[in-house]
């Protein structure tokens, strides 16, 4: 008896151990399923209200060549991934939207179906999030990492975009949350596996944009790790492999890119060849956009004011708060992360000249993994000073109620969101209106226009294809739709010329300057508050003035633009929550 009790005692500390183990990864499991739930249910609220931006048009028509089997040179600056992607998602929509019609189940329209996959991929990230946060951190300050992402107007905006920028963020949070199992794995054969698996999505990562530098900053991470002695020693990552692994994976996932058409289109798109139109407006004023021009473009301060502003002010106290014990408590692999991945991309953002809300996407994990790392050092504190559960209870509802209840009020238009700092709803669409309104309402423009114009009608507009798709679908495919950026454009008798202050470029600003200030018929189309199209018919016999001296709109053409332009701020006097009345005050007689 006494023999079996000897060996049984050691056992039990092991089986409690493993025990206790299952018991935390299914829990984890539960709960990264869980805030992958409640980002999923967020980013899918209607959404296919808005109408397809440009670059979703171009992804739209892509998918189209797709089903006829052409692939090489179509989109070719940007990888397959997406497309294919939007591609199953659309196929599958049709299905369901059949099916769903016969049982009066709810159906989307192809531009929901066409971001589904996005969607999919930005609720997944919430859960990646809080797992990869796991490995450095409490449970607490992680689910907050992961509730940030998933109620974050900004992330949740971004995520409801067919842009490559969603499944790029995606597959490099997951490489880099492999790869830090890698680090962590008990044995040699378990790194190997999970080296293998960071370097699929990383060539994941590439095959959804043709980004490199996230890698790096990934291998500057370990490098920072490695000599603050927070790596094993000696090292199990095998550089040969790691690197075929990813260009298998590229390649395969991303064949086109063998083809000699796409490459030179690649190298076309960097040289910034075929560029048809310039220029951001930035808080009223239009910079241009170009990254060659460093801190000569768009200002620095674009990706600051951005966060600062369209962050919940619980969130971006954390954020700011965490931020501060990670650049004071420098030797945590937390830090280490938030160093290379915040710290060093935000800084390289903010040096470039071309400047877009989009580009921030990717840097958001590892600023709101900072936010957590706050929040678990603030629970740490209350747990130490035995705070009681009503004080804990407040700064919970404050931390996670807040947000949720500023989501509800702005959706579903989560782009407009800003919160106290940048002037809430009375400043919508000052800062960043080509990136928050977008093309928003090219739908309802092209349900105004298709009825009331001549057969053979002209429309000039600075959103080409996206206004060719809805007015071809509304059955006016014989409506002429022409780039107003077309720097050989010149108007004529009975031209439908639309202006979007969200898509004013250098090439554009002097029909804002002329029109505006003409007599010339026009009807404005509203998104909630916001006026994001003035729709104008040509007539000579109203000229524009411009100061003392009257010039038709040919004449413009002959002045040269500046390299900045003032431009109004947007008018917010309307706060209905809805498209605004759409009555055509004019008809082509």
């Amino acid at each position: 008896m006494n023999t079996k009790a000897v060996a049984i005692e050691p056992e039990e500390p092991v089986l409690n151990a493993l025990q206790e183990r299952s018991w935390r990864w299914h829990r984890d499991a539960a709960i990264a399923l869980l805030l992958a739930v409640l980002a999923f249910a967020i980013r899918l609220n209607q959404l296919d209200f808005n109408s397809l931006s440009e670059d979703e048009s171009a992804k739209f028509a892509a998918v189209q060549e797709y089903r006829h089997g052409h692939f090489a040179g179509v989109n070719s600056e940007h990888p397959m991934m997406l497309k294919v992607l939007a591609w199953g998602s659309l196929a599958a929509g049709e299905r369901w939207n059949h099916i769903a019609s016969l049982y009066s189940w709810p159906t989307m329209r192809p531009e929901g179906w066409l971001r589904f996959p996005n969607v999919l991929l930005g609720a997944a990230t919430a859960a990646i999030l809080f797992l990869f946060c796991r490995s450095m951190m409490g449970f607490v300050g992680s689910f907050a990492a992961g509730f940030f992402w998933a109620v974050s107007p900004l992330a949740i905006a971004l995520n409801r975009l067919a842009k490559e920028e969603t499944p790029l963020t995606f597959f490099t949070l997951l490489a880099c949350y492999f790869y830090c199992r890698a680090q962590q794995a008990d044995s040699d054969e378990g790194a190997r596996r999970w080296y293998d698996l960071s370097a699929i999505g990383f060539g994941l990562a590439f095959a959804s944009q043709y980004i490199l530098h996230l890698l790096g900053l990934n291998a500057l991470t370990w490098l920072l790790a490695g000599r603050m002695g927070l790596t094993p020693n000696p090292s199990r990552f095998r550089y040969g492999q790691f690197f075929l692994v990813i260009c298998l994976t590229f390649i395969l996932v991303n064949p086109v890119v063998l083809s000699p058409s796409n490459f030179s289109a690649i190298v076309h798109w960097l040289h910034h060849d075929g560029i048809t139109h310039t220029g951001y407006g930035f808080d009223g004023t239009l910079y241009l956009n170009f990254p060659s021009r460093l801190l000569a473009g768009v200002p620095w301060t674009f990706y600051f004011w951005l966060l600062l502003i369209k962050t919940p002010l619980p969130i971006l106290v954390m954020v700011i708060a965490g931020s501060i014990m990670l650049l004071r408590e420098h030797r945590t692999l937390a830090s280490c992360f938030f160093l290379a991945l915040g710290i060093l991309q935000l800084a390289g953002l903010s040096v470039s000249g071309a400047k877009w809300v989009r580009y921030s996407l990717p840097m958001l994990p590892f600023l709101f993994l900072a936010g957590g790392y706050a929040v678990q050092a603030a629970w740490d504190r209350m747990k130490e000073k035995k705070r009681s559960l009503a004080f804990a209870g407040v700064a919970a509802a404050t931390l996670f109620a807040v947000p949720l209840l500023e989501l509800h009020a702005w959706s579903p238009y989560y782009s407009f969101y800003l919160n106290s700092i940048g002037g809430g709803q009375k400043n919508i669409a000052r800062y960043f209106g080509q990136d928050e309104v977008s093309e928003f309402d090219t739908r309802q423009v092209a349900e105004q226009v298709c009825p009331s114009a001549d057969v053979g009608a002209r429309l000039a507009t600075a959103r080409p294809m996206s206004l060719t798709y809805y007015v071809e679908d509304c059955g006016r495919a014989d409506i002429e739709v022409v780039p107003l950026y077309d720097r050989h454009y010149q108007p004529r008798e009975g031209d439908m010329i639309i202006l979007e202050p969200s898509r004013r470029f250098f090439e554009t600003q002097k029909f804002f300057d002329a029109l505006g200030k003409s007599d010339m018929s026009r009807h404005e189309v509203r998104v909630g508050s916001v006026l994001a199209s003035t729709i104008y018919l040509f007539d000579s016999s109203k000229p524009p003035t411009a100061g003392q001296e009257q010039l038709t709109l040919t004449q413009l053409w002959k002045s040269p633009s500046g390299l900045e332009a003032q431009t109004d701020k947007p008018d917010l006097t309307d706060t209905n929550d809805v498209f605004g009345p759409l009555g055509f005050p004019w008809r082509n007689k």
